[in-house]
Parts: structure tokens; sequence; C-alpha cells
């Protein structure tokens, strides 16, 4: 029997916590991986300051501007925008059957893993749209 991987492991927790806007949701559950592979927290500014869709673009900018809301965050701790997508990088994702909301995600390898209000899932490439990626330097 083998070990689960710590990516999947992350996915995991990822399903035992309810989605709480500025808490667990998609992008502070992204900040939690980097904060566990790299040390450092790109949602500590903004950790507990919004609770619900309203807020979360009063505070962030997020869903109106994804990219640059999350790129801000990320590459202030070190992270870069990515070229070659590698298994623990994090990603701005939209679902193509409703592009209307941009998604925090991590790839897995095979599949991308997503933290939402109604759970935690996983979306094959072929039904999202990538945004932009960010290298978190995990080795699986």
């Amino acid at each position: 029997m083998s070990a689960m991987s710590e990516h999947y492991r992350e996915l995991h927790r990822w399903m035992s916590l309810p989605h709480i806007w500025g808490e667990s949701d998609c992008i502070i559950v992204l900040a939690d991986w980097v904060l566990r592979v790299r040390g450092v927290d790109p949602a500590e500014a903004v950790r507990g300051t919004y609770c619900d869709p309203v807020s979360c673009q009063q505070v962030t900018g997020f869903l109106r501007a994804p990219v640059e809301t999350a790129g801000r965050y990320l590459e202030a701790v070190g992270l870069t925008r990515g070229n070659a997508l590698q298994i623990g990088d994090v990603a701005v994702i939209r679902r193509r059957d409703d592009p209307r909301w941009p998604c925090g995600a991590m790839w897995l390898g095979d599949c991308w893993g997503c933290k939402g209000p109604q759970g935690t899932t996983t979306l094959q490439p072929a039904l999202v749209e990538v945004e932009a990626f960010w290298g978190v330097g995990y080795a699986a």
C-alpha cells in the first residue's frame, strides 16, 4: 500500500472543510497549500476580512479581476507565473460550462482540484479554461 501524496492529502483536507468565504473558499485553501509547501501565507492580509462574494470583491477584487488579484498576492510571496505546469501549482480557472465565476484551483497532475460552495471537486482539463497559473515548487 502506497502513502497518499501530499497534494491529494491537501485535497482531502479541503473536502473536510465547509466552504466559508474568507476562511475556506477557493483562494484561501490555495493559500493554505502555499503556506504548507513554501512556509509563507499569500492570504495573510485578507484572511477573515470578507464573508460573502460582495465583500470578497470589495476587499480583494478577485471576482472582477481574478488573475491580477491572485497574482498580486502570490507574487508578493515569491511565486512566479508558470509556463510549464507542475503538480501542486495553483491557478485561476473558469469552468467552460459556467465561465461567469473564476475559481482558484490546484493542478493534481491529470486534473484540477477546486473548492467551491458546493464542495470540493476535480475537473478534467477539457472542462476548464486556465487563465493563469503560478509555480509553487512542490515536488510530488
